[in-house]
């Protein structure tokens, strides 16, 4: 059996990579981290349907806390080994040049980049027990999945804007770049998706598209991905974003 982490679950995209990597065929063992379970009440009326669906509270920006969050998901992980690590917690403002404060640079990074790198790093050991058969993936025995972004693109910035957003988006790409090539000669995957504008709390309800469609498209790239993919940024349809 499959074991899949996914982080800022509660709600979005993160709740929509839940629910449908739980209805996979082989039923994964799916931990759905968030920082407050009871709060998360769509999650916990979803997981209260499925056994193969674990809550763990996890704050990402609590970079002390990740010991007991890797010791929970062991704990409760079937074989200790994790196929797949959805790094999907995040946080956008819509600051620019002439609004931008310290303190929301400092968190944007601290969540959008930094806990990206930090959790991988701490789940390592998992990563490389996972079982190479237990995903039908092409690449990697395991795969570290970074939701990026297109305004993350340095060439595709027309209009700025967004500019704490985007740079903690553009050092996330890098930090996947980066661990693609440290982490290849352990036989795992790393690639970062751009989910679209979605139809989210962060996306807002103008967006076109929603978190289930969204969801399953990135998936279908995953599904897809081969080495061609590896360290590298692609939207949801399949389109490899320039850096």
């Amino acid at each position: 059996m499959a074991n899949i982490v996914v982080t800022g679950a509660s709600r979005g995209l993160g709740l929509e990579f839940v629910k449908q990597l739980a209805k996979f065929s082989k039923s994964p063992q799916v931990f759905a981290l968030c920082r407050d379970p009871q709060g998360a009440e769509k999650l916990q009326s979803f997981a209260s349907g499925c056994q193969n669906v674990t809550i763990i509270k996890a704050d990402m920006t609590d970079f002390d806390g990740y010991k007991e969050i890797v010791s929970n998901i062991q704990q409760h992980s079937n074989s200790g080994g994790i196929n797949l690590l959805i790094n999907n917690a995040g946080m956008m403002l819509k600051d620019t040049l002439t609004s931008v404060k310290h303190k929301s640079l400092i968190d944007t990074f601290e969540l959008n980049t930094v806990a990206p790198l930090l959790f991988t790093k701490a789940l390592l050991p998992l990563l490389k027990k996972a079982d190479e058969n237990a995903l039908p993936l092409k690449v990697g025995k395991s795969v570290v999945l970074n939701i990026s972004a297109h305004l993350g693109s340095v060439e595709e910035n027309t209009n700025g804007g967004y500019l704490s957003y985007r740079l903690s988006k553009t050092a996330l790409n890098m930090v996947t770049k980066s661990a693609a090539m440290e982490l290849k000669a352990s036989n795992i995957f790393v690639m970062a998706l751009h989910p679209g504008w979605v139809k989210t709390d962060m996306g807002g309800e103008s967006a076109p598209l929603t978190a289930e469609a969204s969801v399953n498209n990135m998936l279908t790239v995953l599904s897809k991905a081969d080495e061609s993919h590896r360290g590298c940024l692609f939207t949801n349809k399949g389109r490899r974003i320039p850096w």
